[in-house]
């Protein structure tokens, strides 16, 4: 199963350039000095993290997270050189780590691996055997992908629990998981044969905890801020593009490995999900709004419409038959295709850009009832998208409103149908059960659970938008490659 991806036909210009553009916001951040990602370099015993799983961790708070100034490498370094993975220290807590003899955690998180956890990221047998048998075997030589075992056990451990009491698996989980970064940064300055496919896995699954630890930091420590939750996604979406270029760096090395059924597809056609066809029949609604607002100015306008471009190339790459985790494969594929212009209207609070993020997000609604590591993101972030949102731009925002709780959405006078109690938001209509490749009704919106949870991503290569700047198509025929990396 893999979460991350990239397009081998794409240029990875974008993803150079935000990180340029973080590093330079995080001057005094920097790992262990390198030479570029994908070199080999002689990093000495002394340089390399602590390979010791045990830990005596403290509750988290506010000032637990790394500051710029407090970075493992600058308290080794006396100059600190620019950080080489800026979208990997964002998700640092500490910069110290204090060792104590608690082995008896770390067999519990084990045990919750091979017995809950391993289940929750496919229902292919071949890669539930991946997971169970062959990546802890090989975490055994490679630490740093059984620091993300255990940070991903760690985190649905604490999902698992009563809300008030899942800081202590949270605390267990970002000491797991700031060793992973800390490991994979210093092996990403040397990728061999050996140690790929283990990267490749810890580059997976870290992308995972990512969303469950940041959906818990928002669960323990609640912050009403809408500008933390939306600089939130934004750094899943960096760490999306840098993982995606690591795994780029690996993909030849590691298709005859223990992680190659991540590469290949489904021998059977998986159920759809409608919900991907139902943004494609949004989408038309906010370009119409775009190209007709007078207001907009047209380099603005221009961005908007390619960074909507983007998205049905990818919706349709994830209805095809042979396609599993279709969900995951939109909400991780789309942030690869996005530049540092667009971003930067996100952070500025750009309606147009708030706008997409809010289509964007009624996927991660859809993917919630599945995959417990993005329980809360689509409420954060669309309420979040809402407090920050210009009133004018209403009439595009009608149908992602109808996500929103009843009260929320009354401030702006919302009258539209609502969710059912026990109902997916989206299915507004009745619910139908379809098989693969049959079209909802005409105007329905559904839900379809009784797909598979094994996300293998792969890129929609060379396609071209077909959403038009000036006229949006509603539906249209898959042509994304079947031969492309799915990892």
């Amino acid at each position: 199963m893999d979460l991350v991806t990239w397009d081998p036909n794409a240029s990875h210009s974008a993803v150079s350039a935000s990180s340029a553009s973080t590093a330079q916001r995080r001057t005094n951040q920097s790992p262990a000095q390198g030479p570029p990602l994908g070199t080999s370099s002689a990093a000495s015993s002394e340089s390399l993290p602590s390979t010791r799983l045990d830990y005596a961790p403290k509750p988290p708070n506010a000032t637990n997270r790394v500051k710029p100034s407090e970075s493992v490498a600058d308290e080794e370094v006396p100059a600190s050189p620019p950080d080489l993975y800026p979208f990997l220290s964002k998700f640092l807590y500490r910069a110290e780590v204090t060792q104590a003899d608690l082995w008896l955690k770390d067999l519990e998180l084990l045990h919750q691996w091979t017995i809950e956890t391993y289940f929750t990221l496919s229902q292919r047998d071949d890669i539930q055997h991946l997971w169970k048998v062959d990546a802890p075997r090989h975490a055994i030589k490679h630490p740093f992908l059984m620091h993300e075992m255990l940070a991903f056990a760690a985190f649905h451990k604490a999902y698992q629990q009563p809300r008030e009491e899942r800081q202590e698996y949270f605390v267990f989980g970002i000491h797991h998981q700031d060793n992973v970064i800390r490991g994979v940064r210093e092996v990403l300055q040397n990728i061999t044969p050996d140690n790929a496919p283990a990267i490749v896995a810890t580059s997976t699954l870290l992308t995972l905890s990512v969303f469950a630890s940041t959906g818990l930091e928002a669960d323990i420590n609640p912050n009403d801020n809408s500008q933390s939750t939306i600089e939130s996604i934004l750094n899943c979406f960096h760490l999306m593009q840098g993982m995606g270029s690591v795994l780029a760096l690996t993909r030849g090395t590691v298709m005859d490995s223990f992680v190659a059924p991540m590469i290949r597809r489904p021998t059977q056609p998986i159920p759809s999900q409608p919900m991907l066809q139902e943004l494609v029949n949004q989408l038309p609604t906010l370009v119409t709004f775009i190209n007709e607002k007078s207001d907009l100015p047209e380099g603005e306008r221009k961005l908007l419409l390619e960074v909507i471009g983007h998205m049905e190339p990818v919706l349709q790459l994830a209805m095809q038959a042979l396609i599993d985790n279709r969900e995951l494969r939109f909400l991780f594929i789309w942030p690869l295709h996005l530049t540092p212009e667009y971003t930067n209207l996100i952070r500025q609070n750009h309606p147009g850009a708030l706008s997409i993020l809010m289509f964007y997000t009624t996927m991660i609604y859809a993917a919630e009832p599945r995959f417990w590591f993005m329980e809360g993101w689509g409420g954060r972030l669309m309420k979040a998208c809402y407090e920050l949102m210009d009133q004018s731009w209403m009439p595009c925002l009608r149908w992602p409103m109808s996500f929103l709780p009843q009260e929320i959405a009354t401030n702006w006078g919302f009258s539209g149908p609502r969710q059912s109690p026990g109902r997916t938001p989206w299915a507004l209509g009745p619910l139908l059960e379809l098989a693969h490749g049959q079209p909802p009704p005409a105007g329905s919106s559904t839900s379809h659970e009784g797909y598979s949870s094994s996300p293998h991503y792969e890129s929609p290569g060379d396609h071209k938008t077909t959403i038009s700047t000036t006229e949006a198509s509603a539906s249209r025929p898959a042509t994304a490659q079947t031969d492309q990396t799915q990892v």
